[in-house]
């Protein structure tokens, strides 16, 4: 398992998307986000839908906090305490809603994570100096820890003498009877000098943490900031900064282009050339998707074995099966209580499904699609015949506790009669190596039991009335529950000739 960990983006979308971009060159399994997505920069609300939409885990941070209701502002200073205030403004419920639920702490396997240190983490302590790290180290057991809050990355290391060192940023490998604190910097606001954003990866499997730093457009923050009603350029930290850092224009830049009145005049020949440049254009994009198809297709047939795994990023990329050490976290509850990431698409946004993953039987008559007649952005499972065996469509599992009940929900879609199967199921792992079918649903026109209003929102963007079928199953009162902590997922699955369009999943805890 890769992980990647950033922190304290701080309503910087242009330096989040430069890290997103830079993520994707390494072959991320999973994001994990250390606080304060928000404070100090101009973009908070898209920033904010951006990280959710992507990262698998978040915990909170004192800007977030502030955000959700959960601390005051009162002991930041003047330029932070009139950000977020300002930041509170361009917020709604939904995003004070995701902040009072979030958790201070992450525990993974080995691994524990904060946006401050761990002997109190709702005090949002700094972690700077070898004495601090010590008190961390004796706080919580792992043997690597990771924070942001300080906006400064580098590392604490100890051994066996007791004695505690602070590392400059650097690669590294674990060692047996050493303990690490890493500070993964900052993303959007970084104060070690180093203009850069900055983010970590931690390869679960080489026991290796890389630092990673990318230049992002600071001209284009300072356009995003300009564009902000309201929000004083003083108070966003990255830019006094980078006026500190950057070199000064050298002259005064003229208009370079054309007035009105030189522009030159069209000609039918002109015309003639834009329309067979925008014909080429259409006949190129049209062969980089036959292009793209192609290569997933390819991809899914190198791989061996009877079933090959999809992880769906835009476009299907083989992967090998396998299933991932979770987070010890409840999951990302939406204000509708969702505890999944959505399939749905948006108005905004393309399709969003990682992590899901996609199960084959059969590599030469299944596939994993995007697009399809009435259908250009949710994933289409297809199969050539009901006799290949079974597709699946797995959701991430989120931990969970004894007793708890849980409530699914899902919506597909297909053009006509279905032969075959296709059915939702939950499923429960307790850790004992083999996984329990707690409910089966078949998917029908009709919501037995729920007004369409109470469903999450993102089962009520794929509506029945263009199509979907519903499937919903629910642990009851009666039942005591589930049996013991665990992992619980959500699969779609079946054997069948055809195509499925996947539309939306949910899962959420029930009272």
């Amino acid at each position: 398992m890769r992980y990647a960990f950033v922190s304290d983006i701080h309503g910087n979308l242009t330096a989040w998307n430069t890290v997103l971009q830079d993520m994707s060159v390494h072959r991320i399994d999973r994001i994990v986000c250390l606080g304060d997505v928000v404070g100090y920069g101009p973009q908070p609300a898209e920033c904010l839908r951006s990280v959710y939409s992507r990262v698998h885990a978040m915990v909170l941070g004192n800007h977030d906090a502030v955000v959700g209701g959960r601390m005051s502002a009162s002991h930041f200073n003047d330029r932070a305490r009139r950000a977020i205030e300002w930041t509170q403004v361009q917020l709604g419920d939904k995003a004070r809603a995701l902040f009072a639920d979030l958790p201070m702490v992450l525990k993974g396997h080995g691994f524990r994570c904060s946006h401050g240190d761990f002997t109190d983490p709702a005090q949002f302590r700094y972690v700077f100096t070898p004495e601090e790290a010590a008190a961390n180290f004796a706080a919580v057991p792992e043997q690597l820890l990771f924070v942001g809050h300080s906006h400064e990355a580098g590392f604490f290391v100890t051994g066996e003498s007791g004695a505690v060192y602070k590392i400059a940023p650097q690669d590294f490998a674990l060692e047996d009877g050493k303990r690490y604190l890493v500070n993964v910097g900052s993303v959007g606001s970084p104060r070690d000098g180093d203009l850069r954003a900055c983010y970590v990866i931690y390869d679960e499997e080489k026991k290796s943490v890389w630092f990673h730093r990318v230049a992002f457009d600071m001209e284009a923050v300072r356009a995003a900031v300009r564009a902000a009603p309201g929000l004083d350029p003083e108070d966003v930290q990255i830019l006094r900064f980078a006026a500190a850092r950057e070199t000064e224009p050298v002259r005064e830049a003229p208009d370079f282009a054309p007035a009105a009145a030189e522009r030159a005049t069209g000609s039918s020949a002109a015309g003639d050339v834009e329309k067979k440049l925008a014909q080429s254009n259409a006949r190129l994009r049209r062969g980089n998707r036959l292009l793209v198809a192609g290569c997933a297709l390819l991809a899914v047939l190198a791989i061996g074995g009877a079933a090959a795994a999809l992880s769906l990023r835009g476009h299907a990329a083989a992967i090998p099966a396998r299933e991932a050490e979770p987070l010890q976290s409840a999951g990302r509850p939406s204000v509708d209580g969702n505890l999944l990431p959505l399939v749905a698409p948006s108005s905004l946004d393309p399709v969003v499904c990682e992590p899901y993953q996609v199960l084959l039987s059969d590599r030469r008559s299944q596939r994993l699609e995007f697009g399809g007649p009435g259908n250009d952005r949710h994933p289409r499972l297809a199969s050539g015949s009901a006799a290949a065996g079974p597709m699946r469509f797995r959701s991430p599992p989120v931990l969970v506790e004894e007793g708890e009940r849980y409530e699914a929900i899902a919506r597909v879609r297909h053009d006509g009669e279905l032969p075959g199967s296709f059915r939702m199921e939950l499923v429960f792992d307790d850790g004992s190596g083999v996984a329990k079918r707690l409910l089966e649903r078949d998917f029908s026109k009709t919501v037995v039991g729920r007004a369409e209003k109470d469903l999450p929102a993102a089962i009520r963007a794929c509506p029945p009335s263009a199509g979907w079928l519903t499937a919903i199953g629910s642990m009851e009162k009666k039942d005591k529950g589930l049996p013991s902590a665990g992992l619980l997922r959500v699969e779609l699955s079946g054997s069948f000739a055809g195509a499925v369009d996947i539309g939306a999943v949910s899962l959420r805890k029930r009272k």
